[in-house]
């Protein structure tokens, strides 16, 4: 069996403590009783931000590369990606008091002491119980980290399955670390995570959302007899197609401009500002994607359930259910299944006869008041403290070329939540998007039956 991370809490409470002093000195517009809590709420500060982006650019230290080879065990990339986000990131050292279950086992696990830091939020991780030989890798989307999966991985980890996150290359650092990102270091991190966890368990499920998604199934196309420890695939608006029409025009952009928006980065855990040529790279990882699709000779027997939204705005939810589709065909023995959130009637012919269907209904007041289920919102618990219902943070990039809209989004007690549709954009003049899955616990029940022998 690898090397558990009780063996690693040391060196990591060292390294957290030699590297605050450093990093101390390098703070970018911190205050003493600035976090990444009340930043959300300061007017001035967003307005600030937009205007200095002090948070968009990674600090200029070189951290040695990583191998991705097989052999390294799991612990040595998570020590590998600390220093990482230590070194990279210029608010890693920032206290942000956000307390998920996720975080306290860490800290148990860890010997953590105070008040949360970026670092230890943000960074990839491992739950664990002792002696145990099943686990759930999880794969973060673009411009996302693992802290989206805070909520799914406490999840995994009280049903009796380890859990691992994976940081994908020029993430959890600044958005200028996407800026000459290749996709290909993203699969070849991806690559070996799964590698190296099928190694490390008898019985292994992969999960990915958005991007995370595209890079599991490529990897199961590349590899389709070779990982017999993985019983099953967890995919959260997987990246299959972009929703715009204008998504091939990245590449040439991204030659003549570096950003395709600039945002006032407050949000610690996923970059605000777009890079365009993260654009380009996740374009061509889908487009690769469906091409390898369609000249796979067979595809493998692993069963998948996706959830996904009919209204998404970002992916393409067609392209993604015809590949549920056609991974259904290719093994109509298993039982694939899928949590839409949409109308039945959206479906392609035939596919709710193929897969085991579930259209959740409304079964909360606060539900009620969510117009569509945003690409954003279908892997957090409306409990997040950030990303929930009742979270500090809110979305309102779709509002960036009017600052006065962006700021009244940002504080308005007079929010509408839901998917930042033309439609809803037209409807509503203060529009959230949508970060938490009020569905949340119907989908927990759901993966709990599809997960179980």
């Amino acid at each position: 069996m690898f090397y558990r991370s009780t063996h690693f809490a040391k060196p990591v409470s060292l390294l957290f403590g030699l590297l605050s002093l450093t990093l101390s000195s390098l703070s970018l517009a911190q205050s003493s009783e600035e976090n990444c809590v009340n930043i959300n709420s300061q007017a001035k500060l967003i307005e600030q931000y937009l205007e200095q982006a002090p948070y968009r650019q990674a600090i200029t230290s070189r951290v040695e590369e990583f191998s991705y080879q097989p052999s390294a065990s799991y612990q040595d990339y998570l020590h590998y990606a600390q220093k990482l986000i230590a070194k990279r990131n210029p608010r890693a050292m920032m206290a942000c008091p956000i307390n998920t279950p996720s975080y306290q086992l860490l800290a148990t696990q860890q010997k953590w002491l105070g008040i949360p830091k970026v670092i230890q939020l943000l960074a990839p991780f491992e739950l664990h119980h002792p002696d145990n030989d099943k686990a759930v890798l999880l794969i973060h989307g673009l411009t996302d980290s693992p802290f989206h999966f805070h909520d799914l991985a406490w999840f995994f980890y009280q049903q009796g399955y380890d859990v691992r996150t994976l940081l994908l290359p020029g993430h959890g650092t600044a958005p200028s670390d996407l800026v000459d990102i290749d996709y290909q270091q993203w699969q070849q991190a991806a690559d070996y995570a799964i590698s190296r966890s099928s190694e490390d368990y008898s019985e292994l499920y992969l999960g990915g959302f958005s991007t995370g998604g595209a890079l599991i199934l490529r990897h199961l196309l590349k590899h389709p007899n070779n990982d017999e420890q993985i019983k099953g695939v967890l995919l959260w608006s997987p990246a299959s197609k972009a929703a715009s029409s204008f998504a091939w025009l990245a590449k040439p952009v991204s030659w003549l401009r570096t950003w395709l928006s600039k945002d006032a980065d407050i949000d610690f855990a996923k970059y605000e500002s777009f890079a365009t040529n993260a654009g380009a790279q996740v374009h061509t990882l889908m487009k690769l994607l469906r091409n390898e699709l369609k000249q796979a000779e067979q595809l493998p027997a692993i069963p998948l359930l996706m959830v996904a939204s009919e209204y998404d705005q970002t992916i393409d939810t067609q392209a993604s259910l015809a590949i549920l589709q056609d991974w259904q065909q290719a093994n109509p023995k298993l039982q694939h299944q899928l949590i839409y959130y949409g109308e039945q009637q959206s479906l392609p012919a035939g596919l709710n006869e193929q897969v085991k269907l579930n259209i959740p209904s409304c079964a909360t007041a606060s539900c009620e008041q969510i117009q569509q289920v945003a690409h954003t919102a279908t892997i957090n618990a409306p409990s997040n403290p950030y990303y929930g219902e009742n979270g500090v943070y809110r979305n309102c990039s779709h509002y960036l070329s009017d600052v006065a809209s962006y700021l009244r989004c940002k504080q308005s007690d007079e929010i509408v939540k839901g998917e930042t549709s033309k439609q809803n954009l037209q409807r509503y003049p203060t529009l959230q998007r949508l970060t938490y899955n009020p569905y949340y616990q119907q989908m927990l029940q759901q993966i709990n039956a599809f997960m179980q022998p």
